[in-house]
């Protein structure tokens, strides 16, 4: 048996914005996401976890990770998007800390956050390039023309770009 697809009707406003932006907000790549917040909310600043240094940066650290992968797969794979705003989530985070009674801010929190979003950023560049090899490897031996990127970013045939018609 299998399970109906799930059709969410948005607002045309909304709808706008996720077109021109390249969101996804299927149920799939926005319930990771409202975890790792309910989570960041629920331990960042509704319970004191007691959990002290350094498991409190290792927890920081996998927690910006994590909320990274999941903005990048929100954002469809924008990595500058998703960088920068879980960059801005852990700045946020610690203001508002810096402002909530028995919670304090702390710049090794917010290095943690970086060092968390670094890892998972170099890590996605590296499959970029390890795949881009591969492929330019592949169509290499095979001796096909490669693909060539238009100023759309429409993926063409070589053969099919004439030199009369690129300026």
């Amino acid at each position: 048996m299998s399970l109906p697809h799930i059709s969410i009707a948005y607002p045309r406003w909304i709808r706008r914005y996720v077109d021109r932006d390249y969101l996804d907000l299927s149920p799939s790549r926005v319930l990771p996401m409202a975890v790792l917040l309910v989570y960041g909310v629920t331990v960042g600043l509704v319970f004191n976890t007691g959990i002290d240094h350094p498991y409190d940066k290792l927890q920081h650290l996998v927690f910006f990770g994590l909320l990274t992968l999941a903005i990048h797969a929100l954002f469809c794979c924008r990595l500058r998007i998703s960088a920068g705003v879980a960059m801005l989530a852990g700045l946020a985070g610690e203001g508002v800390q810096a402002l909530t009674p028995h919670h304090h801010a702390s710049l090794l929190d917010v290095a943690a956050n970086s060092v968390g979003v670094a890892i998972v950023v170099a890590a996605i560049m590296l499959v970029r390039a390890e795949t881009r090899i591969a492929e330019e490897e592949a169509v290499a031996s095979e001796g096909v023309p490669a693909p060539v990127q238009s100023a759309a970013g429409v993926l063409v045939s070589s053969s099919s770009v004439s030199p009369s018609s690129s300026s």
